[in-house]
């Protein structure tokens, strides 16, 4: 791809991202009127500008995100999360005027700590078409995985986009169209990882620099204002980051940009001491239940076998990306990549592990109807970094 296709990919990636951030901004402040319907309309003249401008570019990606849109249009909303968690803060934002409306803690179940950014970007399409109805705003949910699509498909040779866009959709699935927010969670996660990966442990084109570090700063942003487990999973990110660059003994030439990195993690704390202030907090797990759970349970074997079994062992996506994560790294071993990647994933299986032998719930009901979600994280970030990893290695072959 040239180096002009790559820079207006990027720019379409920027300004997709600002705008759904935007909107989240106008939500806090207080604008529902004829700006938030602007900054929407933008936000879909940026796509058919993507769209119209250099047609052939990404037309697999297109095609795609085409059908995905039907489909997501032509199905009706289902599902417990999309109903009773996404769309039901979306419709109280949208009836309420007002994304602090769950300060009065109404309906404990939805999780009224989660960050409101999708669901502020759904309620923005009710305030669009001027009442609410529930197909529209669940579009909402499919559009914000356009940027890092665009932006990821940029960053891999078009004879492998139509690779990259099969591992998204297997590893995603339904997601991609149902409103369900954690293939988003995931996507925008190794997104942020592979921005990590390229600013501090590879070379860089000095025209990429610019673009790479601003779209690390939204992506990170936009991470961390999906679920909570987006802002682990940045943390992680940070963690492991700075893990390594210790390792190598130059933290201190990287310190400038990883702070600059972190603020993005700023509005999170803000939602999070908002919802201090308002007794607002996550039922699911707080640091009580690793009194009350965490130790009674890692003293049973049988704990270990119920849950390495539901998301490694019994689930065929999780073997499928191990083993190409497996084959990617036999045939082209890439020290950096391979341990980043690596850390990534073995320290969010550790921090799942605490999370669901602390769980509240019943040990295997909870795995049961949620481990195929969190898993998609962790395959999805094999999988592509495996895709990237065979990048690599032909561009060792054809320089």
């Amino acid at each position: 791809m040239s180096i002009e296709l790559k820079n207006f990919n990027n720019k379409i990636s920027i300004a997709l991202l600002l705008l759904i951030l935007n909107n989240y901004l106008f939500l806090s402040v207080g604008i529902f009127n004829i700006i938030l319907k602007i900054n929407l309309l933008f936000f879909f003249f940026f796509i058919a500008y993507f769209y119209t401008k250099h047609f052939k570019n990404n037309l697999i990606l297109k095609i795609y995100f085409i059908l995905i849109l039907l489909i997501s249009l032509g199905t009706p909303a289902e599902g417990w999360d999309l109903r009773s968690l996404y769309l039901f803060h979306a419709k109280r934002i949208f009836f309420d005027e007002s994304i602090y409306s769950v300060a009065d803690n109404y309906a404990v179940f939805s999780h009224n700590d989660y960050p409101l950014l999708f669901h502020s970007f759904s309620a923005s399409f009710a305030f669009l078409s001027g009442y609410w109805h529930e197909i529209f705003p669940k579009t909402a949910y499919s559009f914000v995985y356009l940027p890092p699509l665009i932006f990821l498909s940029t960053n891999i040779p078009n004879k492998k986009n139509i690779v990259f866009l099969s591992l998204v959709i297997f590893f995603i699935g339904s997601h991609l169209y149902d409103g369900g927010i954690d293939g988003a969670v995931a996507l925008y996660f190794i997104t942020s990882a592979y921005c990590f990966f390229k600013i501090f442990f590879s070379k860089n084109n000095e025209t990429d620099t610019p673009y790479l570090n601003f779209t690390a700063f939204l992506m990170c942003l936009t991470l961390s204002l999906i679920k909570n487990e987006g802002f682990v999973l940045l943390i992680l990110i940070f963690l492991i980051t700075i893990f390594i660059k210790l390792t190598e003994k130059d933290l201190g030439e990287h310190f400038k940009r990883l702070f600059t990195l972190s603020l993005s993690l700023v509005p999170f704390i803000i939602w999070k001491v908002f919802c201090y202030k308002n007794g607002i907090v996550n039922t699911d797990f707080t640091f009580a239940l690793l009194n009350e759970n965490l130790i009674d349970r890692l003293s049973l074997l049988n704990n270990y076998k119920l849950f390495f079994e539901y998301l490694i062992i019994s689930n065929e996506k999780s073997i499928i990306a191990l083993l190409i994560f497996a084959v990617s790294f036999y045939l082209n071993f890439y020290k950096r990549l391979f341990y980043f990647t690596s850390l990534l994933y073995l320290s969010y299986l550790a921090l799942l592990l605490i999370v669901y032998f602390s769980t509240p719930y019943e040990f295997t009901y909870h795995l049961e109807t949620s481990a195929h979600r969190v898993l998609e994280s962790l395959t999805l970030l094999l999988g592509f970094f495996a895709l990237y990893n065979f990048n690599i290695k032909g561009l060792k072959e054809t320089s």
